[in-house]
C-alpha cells in the first residue's frame, strides 16, 4: 500500500528558477517537478540512478527518500546508505562559459583522496534545443566527485527566441507555448467585429486576425477610431506566444506624431473563473494603444490555489473575478489576485497575465511606473512554520540586481478576520512580501453544539444560531430525483424523527457527530452517524452550510445519496459574518451588563468603593517618600506580579496609520515601527 500525504514530506526548499544574461530573460521553472522526480540511468543501467529536481528539493517518494534540501541524489540499493546527497538547492540559475547552469553544492562527504572539493556536487548544463519539450536531462560524467548532466530542452532558450520560434510556426490566428506544446487557437474569433470604450468615452471598433467588417478607416484595418475614422492598426493573422498568454500587434495604422505610425497591442490572458469574458481597452497613448482581453480560450492551466497535503487549505475563496484588491501606501498602489491573473483595469498596463502589480498614482489619479510582481506559475505552499505561502515569480525586472526578476510572497496567517486583507510588509532581496490575517487560512476547524440550537467554533469564538433557519417552517423538505423525501430539522428532530435531525419514511439519519467549520471552503458541516439499522450498518447523513448573502434562509439540496446515506448542501446566510456572535463580544457584554447592575440604589456598595478609593489616595501620600517606600517594599512584593505578555499597547505600525494591537512579552515599553521609505525601499 501505498500513502501519498504532505505529512510524509520533508521540509521543502526552492530557489528563484529565473535569470537574466545579456539582457535576455530564462526561465527554468516548467521544470520544477512538484509531486514527482525526474530519474536518470548512469550508463544505461537500471541501478545506480540519479533522483533529481530542478530549483526545488526532491520529492520524497515511496522509491525516493533523498536527504532533505537535495537537488540531486544517488539510489544506490547496494549502498548500505541506499539515498545520498549529490548536492543541495542553495542558489538560482546562472551563466558560466555562456552556457546556463545549475549547481547543487554541499552533498554527501567526498571519500575520494587528494579532492580540494569535501563534498559532492552537482552540475547541470541546459542548452537551448526549441524542439525537446518533454526531455530529461542525460549523465555524462561523475569524476572527482562532481556529477555532470546535460539538459536539451525548449525551457532553456531565453524569452525572445521562444516568442520568435513560436511566430515562425505559428498557423492563421493558432500560436503554440514553444515549451508545453499547448495550443492557442482564436480562430472562433475571426470575422467579427468588437467595441471597447476609453475612459473618456471614446468608441473603438477591433477585429481578432482579420480586418474589420464595417470600417470608416479603411480596407485591411483591424483598429478603427470610429469617431475620427482613424486607423490604429492593420489586422494581420500572426497570433505571437508570450508568458501569460497570447497576444496580436497590428501595425502600420495612420501616422501620428514624429511621422510614426499609430500600432495597438491586443493581450489575450486566461483570468479568474467567473470573471468576464469581455475585452477592455487598458490604455491609449498618442501612438499606441491597448486592449487586454480575458477568455478562456487562452487558459492553458491554472493553478491549484490549495497546499498539498491532508489538511489542505484551500485559498480559493479568496479569488477575485470582478475586481483587483487593491492596498495603498501613500502614492503607491498594489493591485493583487490571488492564484490567477489580475482583472483587467482601465489605465493599468502592468504585463498582462501578473497577479501582482505595484503602480505609482499621480496627482491626477493616473497609473504609472507600473512593476509586475510576478505571475501564478505555483500553487500555495506551507513554509517551515506551517504557514500558507502563495509565490509569484517572473515579475520585472529586478533594479538592484537586473540578473533576477522580481517575485512576491503571500503569507496567510489564521485569524478571525474572516477574508481580510493583505498588509504589505517589506522588500528584500527582489521580493516584496505580504501578510494576510484572514480565517481561510485555519482550514477545517472543530465546533461544538450548544443547545438549544447554536453551533460554535472554539478556536475562532464564532458562534451562529441555526434556529434562524426555522423562522418560517419548522421542518424543510427536500425531494430526490426519484421521489424520496428527505425531512430535515437540525433544531428540533428529536421531536419528529426519533432523535434524528434528517428523516426518511420513520428512519432517522443519524444523531449529531460532528461540528466541522471549513473556512478554506467557506462552509461549515454537520456529520451524523449512528441512525436507524441499514442492511448491515446504520444511516449517516451530512448536512453542509455555505454562505450566500443574496438568498436569506435559502433551502437544503440533496447533493449525493447511497443505499445508507444522504448528504445535503444548503445556500443561506446564516452563518455569514453578519449573523456570527463572537466569544469576546460576549466578554464585552458581561462587563457591560455587570456595570449596568450597579446602580444608585446598591448604597453599601458605592459606599465601600469610596472608602477604598480614599484608603488607596492616603497610601500614595504615605509612599511618595523614598524610605517610606523602601521599608515596605518586602510586603509589597508579596502581592505584585508580572505578566509581560498580557502588556497591551497601540502602535502606529504601517503606513495606513492603522492602530495594532500588540503582545510583547519581551520588552512592553518598544514598539517596532516601519518608516514609509522602509515599506517602499523598492
Amino acid at each position: 500500500m501505498i500513502w501519498k500525504t504532505a505529512l510524509a514530506c520533508g521540509p521543502r526548499t526552492q530557489t528563484n528558477c529565473t535569470v537574466v544574461n545579456d539582457g535576455r530573460y530564462y526561465d527554468l521553472s516548467p521544470l520544477t517537478r512538484f509531486t514527482e522526480n525526474y530519474e536518470i540511468s548512469i550508463n544505461n543501467m537500471t541501478y545506480p540512478k540519479i533522483i533529481l529536481n530542478v530549483c526545488h528539493s526532491t520529492i520524497h517518494q515511496y522509491s525516493a527518500i533523498c536527504p532533505i534540501k537535495s537537488g540531486a541524489c544517488l539510489d544506490d540499493p547496494k549502498n548500505p546508505k541506499r539515498y545520498s546527497s549529490l548536492g543541495e538547492v542553495q542558489k538560482p540559475p546562472f551563466f558560466a562559459n555562456g552556457h546556463l547552469k545549475i549547481e547543487y553544492q554541499d552533498g554527501a562527504v567526498c571519500k575520494m583522496e587528494n579532492i580540494m572539493t569535501p563534498h559532492i556536487k552537482t552540475t547541470i548544463t541546459f542548452i537551448c534545443n526549441l524542439k525537446s519539450m518533454e526531455s530529461i536531462p542525460e549523465y555524462i560524467g561523475g569524476r572527482n566527485c562532481h556529477y555532470q548532466l546535460i539538459w536539451y530542452t525548449a525551457a532553456a532558450c531565453d524569452i525572445e527566441t521562444l516568442r520568435n520560434y513560436s511566430i515562425t510556426t505559428a498557423d492563421k490566428c493558432i500560436v503554440t507555448n514553444p515549451v508545453t506544446n499547448f495550443t492557442y487557437n482564436l480562430q472562433t474569433l475571426m470575422n467579427r467585429d468588437f467595441t471597447v470604450t476609453s475612459a473618456s468615452n471614446v468608441k473603438y471598433k477591433f477585429s481578432v486576425c482579420s480586418m474589420l467588417i464595417n470600417s470608416t478607416c479603411g480596407t485591411g484595418t483591424g483598429v478603427c477610431n470610429s469617431e475620427h475614422g482613424t486607423s490604429l492598426g492593420q489586422a494581420n493573422t500572426n497570433l505571437i506566444w508570450k508568458q501569460g498568454g497570447p497576444y496580436l500587434n497590428y501595425t502600420n495604422g495612420d501616422l501620428c506624431k514624429n511621422e510614426m505610425r499609430r500600432h495597438t497591442l491586443i493581450e489575450f490572458l486566461c483570468g479568474p473563473e467567473g470573471s468576464p469574458d469581455l475585452p477592455l481597452l487598458m490604455e491609449e497613448y498618442p501612438c499606441q494603444t491597448i486592449i487586454h482581453w480575458n477568455t478562456n480560450l487562452v487558459c492553458e492551466k491554472r493553478i491549484k490555489c490549495a497546499t498539498d497535503n491532508d489538511d489542505e487549505i484551500n485559498l480559493t475563496p479568496l479569488i477575485q473575478s470582478r475586481k483587483n484588491y487593491i492596498i495603498k501606501v501613500n502614492s503607491t498602489e498594489f493591485h493583487i489576485n490571488v492564484c490567477r491573473p489580475l482583472i483587467p483595469t482601465q489605465g493599468l498596463t502592468c504585463e498582462h497575465g501578473s497577479a501582482a502589480c505595484k503602480v505609482l498614482v499621480t496627482s491626477k489619479n493616473e497609473y504609472v511606473n507600473e512593476i509586475s510582481l510576478g505571475f501564478p506559475e505555483e500553487s500555495p505552499t506551507l513554509n517551515k512554520d506551517l504557514q500558507t505561502v502563495l509565490r509569484y515569480i517572473g515579475g520585472s525586472q529586478c533594479p538592484e540586481n537586473p540578473a533576477k526578476s522580481i517575485s512576491s510572497n503571500f503569507i496567510f496567517i489564521c485569524n478571525n478576520n474572516n477574508q481580510g486583507l493583505p498588509v504589505y510588509k517589506h522588500y528584500i532581496d527582489c521580493t516584496y512580501v505580504f501578510e494576510w490575517n484572514t480565517s481561510i487560512a485555519c482550514g477545517a476547524v472543530m465546533g461544538d453544539w450548544k443547545s438549544p440550537c447554536t453551533i460554535k467554533d472554539s478556536f475562532l469564538s464564532y458562534e451562529y444560531d441555526l434556529s434562524l433557519l426555522y423562522k418560517k417552517q419548522q421542518i424543510h423538505y427536500v425531494k430526490s430525483r426519484q421521489g424520496k423525501e428527505y425531512a430535515l430539522n437540525i433544531c428540533g428532530g428529536e421531536k419528529y424523527c426519533n432523535g434524528s435531525a434528517i428523516c426518511h419514511e420513520g428512519n432517522g439519519y443519524g444523531s449529531l457527530g460532528s461540528v466541522i467549520f471549513d473556512y478554506s471552503r467557506d462552509n461549515i458541516k454537520l456529520k451524523y452517524s449512528n441512525g436507524s439499522k441499514c442492511n448491515n450498518s446504520s444511516y449517516t447523513s451530512e448536512v453542509r452550510f455555505i454562505c450566500d448573502l443574496s438568498v436569506s434562509i435559502g433551502t437544503p439540496q440533496l447533493l449525493l445519496e447511497s443505499q445508507c446515506s444522504a448528504e445535503f448542501e444548503w445556500y443561506t446566510d446564516v452563518i455569514c459574518g453578519k449573523h456570527a456572535n463572537s466569544q469576546n463580544t460576549e466578554d464585552v457584554s458581561s462587563s457591560r451588563n455587570l456595570l449596568e447592575q450597579l446602580s444608585p440604589s446598591h448604597v453599601g456598595t458605592v459606599a465601600g468603593v469610596i472608602l477604598t478609593v480614599i484608603a488607596v489616595i492616603a497610601a500614595l501620600i504615605y509612599f511618595r517618600k523614598p524610605v517610606e517606600r523602601t521599608c515596605c517594599r518586602p510586603w509589597t512584593n508579596l502581592f505584585s506580579f508580572r505578566r509581560g505578555t498580557d502588556r497591551v499597547q497601540y502602535c502606529r505600525v504601517d503606513t495606513t496609520e492603522e492602530a495594532r494591537l500588540l503582545l510583547d512579552a519581551s520588552d512592553p515599553m518598544q514598539c517596532q515601527t516601519d518608516s514609509d521609505d522602509d515599506l517602499l525601499h523598492a
